[in-house]
């Protein structure tokens, strides 16, 4: 067949003249043509159709398409080994430390006769081709935000000590109008990731039908082929904006390719312009890079008569969903048990917050933000807190705690005071300074509880008398209010008639004992009390032989 491919016009004539009987001989007279340039033409036009009548009233690019179409070239068996081999190629491409080289080494070892290294390239790649196809995507105003991050960072400097601190720069675009968003942040931690995204969607003014964010560890759970799994806190966003979350797919740098291009052309247009420049915090560099973004949607684009601010504004604002009347704030999961004080514990920040108590036992999950904690029982929110940022700390409502455990909130000094009154204005005194003095308030509720439920066993003029011999000592404690009593100093009216008398008419004397002398005997008979004690507990050890005694509960 001759190289040179004749019009559709010529093509038609040369079917009208066979239909009206002509031979090729008389075709290529009348039409100028080679003879054997007609006979193959009718040679491959006779494969293709059985009736020309059928040819004729085929449409034009049909009919070029029968009379362009050659036939496969034929391939010898040493080819088609070497083709049946490419498949292999394909799928150790993609793993760790492959190398053409050492495939095309395997292919010789099995075909001793097969081809060489620059030939089996060649052949790889005309064959590979179809499988390098790329479809043209088109992408509808306000359908997705595509979002990654740049691989090269940028850095701010420490005024006071001069150290670098380098930051991750995350890019956003919106790919029907190329309308673009950068900002830099401390990492690509979560945290960092949502608050750049909640700030792309306030810059934008709204939100797309869906977010396509890259396969970072801040954003997807679950790396998939198909679906990636985004993770719980930017699902959350999703749901809270109304966008539909859609990560790319691994390994496929195509699906992202739109966002990559913007990426060298924030290298171009931003990095290359601060790269001399010097900012002192994370925050400067982000105002200096919000006013090179706005030059860049503001320059107009080569192939349309318009910027990309301008077909922004044009095509796709109208076409985004209204953003939340508040942003976005980050949310944070914990699975805990619920402790038999029905408080749960937030490991984060090692503090314990309160629910109702016939959730004792019970598994709930705590949702908490930086302000707010909220905890869930099967879906259904049971408690809320205001976070607290002290450590070991306990947040309480009195609600959630049982009857006799709420009456326990309520202690306080001058409640166990008060009652104290009740008793006597000796006893009240002991007790006002077991609260001044130093030590765990806690233990002194106790201690206070104790002096005042001794009413239930001892007369209250006792516990006055007692209570006015102790204060001799400095210090208050239940243990001496109770010593005094069930060794009966109380009832020993003249020991302690001299302490008793704030302005005494006897003179100082060498014989007289004074203060000193019965504190120093009220301590050698509570001493003799505590060692009777232990001598009538070793005896009883004794006589029981090796058993241990038991100890009684409460």
């Amino acid at each position: 067949m001759a190289n040179k491919r004749k019009d559709i016009m010529e093509i038609r004539q040369m079917i009208l003249l066979k239909i009206q009987g002509k031979s090729n001989r008389q075709i290529a007279e009348l039409l100028g043509i080679n003879r054997n340039t007609i006979n193959n033409y009718f040679q491959l036009l006779k494969t293709k159709r059985s009736h020309l009548r059928e040819l004729k009233d085929l449409e034009e690019e049909e009919l070029l398409g029968l009379i362009n179409e050659e036939s496969p070239p034929s391939t010898s068996k040493r080819q088609q080994e070497l083709l049946s081999y490419f498949p292999s190629v394909l799928k150790r491409k993609r793993h760790v430390g492959f190398t053409f080289k050492k495939m095309w080494e395997a292919y010789k070892t099995e075909y001793l006769d097969g081809y060489s290294y620059s030939q089996f390239m060649e052949y790889f790649h005309k064959w590979n081709i179809k499988n390098e196809a790329t479809l043209k995507l088109t992408h509808q105003p306000g359908d997705s935000l595509m979002v990654d991050y740049a691989g090269k960072k940028l850095h701010w400097i420490d005024k006071e000590t001069g150290e670098v601190h380098n930051v991750e720069v995350f890019v956003a675009c919106l790919p029907a109008s190329g309308y673009l968003y950068v900002h830099a942040s401390k990492s690509q931690k979560k945290e960092d990731f949502i608050s750049s995204i909640t700030k792309c969607l306030e810059y934008i003014g709204g939100v797309p039908k869906m977010i396509v964010p890259d396969n970072l560890k801040s954003a997807v759970s679950k790396a998939s082929k198909y679906e990636g799994i985004a993770n719980r806190s930017l699902r959350e966003l999703g749901l809270y904006y109304g966008a539909v979350l859609n990560p790319t797919r691994p390994y496929k740098p195509k699906d992202k390719a739109l966002v990559e291009r913007m990426v060298r052309l924030v290298y171009e247009q931003i990095y290359f312009k601060i790269s001399q420049e010097v900012y002192h915090s994370v925050h400067e560099l982000n105002m200096r890079i919000l006013e090179l973004l706005e030059v860049l949607n503001d320059r107009p684009l080569s192939q349309l008569n318009c910027s990309r601010k301008e077909l922004f504004l044009k095509t796709e604002k109208p076409t985004l969903q209204a953003l939340p009347p508040q942003a976005y704030t980050l949310k944070e999961f914990q699975r805990s048990k619920v402790q038999k004080t029905s408080h749960v514990y937030m490991s984060k920040d090692k503090n314990y917050y309160s629910v109702p108590y016939r959730y004792i036992g019970k598994h709930v999950q705590l949702q908490y933000t930086n302000r707010i904690v909220e905890i869930f029982y099967n879906h259904h929110r049971i408690a809320t807190h205001f976070r607290s940022n002290t450590i070991k700390a306990y947040t309480t409502k009195k609600e959630h705690l049982p009857s006799n455990h709420q009456f326990y909130l309520n202690w306080h000094p001058q409640l166990f005071m008060d009652k104290a009154d009740d008793i006597g204005p000796s006893t009240g005194q002991y007790v006002k300074r077991l609260f001044e003095q130093s030590g765990h308030v806690e233990t002194k509720y106790k201690a206070a509880l104790g002096i005042i439920h001794l009413n239930k066993k001892f007369e209250i003029s006792r516990i006055e008398k007692a209570c006015q011999i102790a204060m001799v000592h400095p210090t208050s404690s239940y243990q001496r209010i109770v010593n005094i009593l069930d060794r009966q100093l109380d009832m020993n009216l003249d020991l302690f008639e001299e302490h008793n008398k704030e302005n005494t008419h006897i003179p100082a004397h060498e014989n007289i004992r004074g203060q000193a002398y019965f504190l120093e005997l009220l301590n050698h008979q509570n001493n003799n009390y505590e060692s009777d004690n232990l001598k009538n507990e070793k005896h009883a050890t004794e006589s029981n032989g090796s058993h241990t005694p038991s100890t009684a509960n409460g």
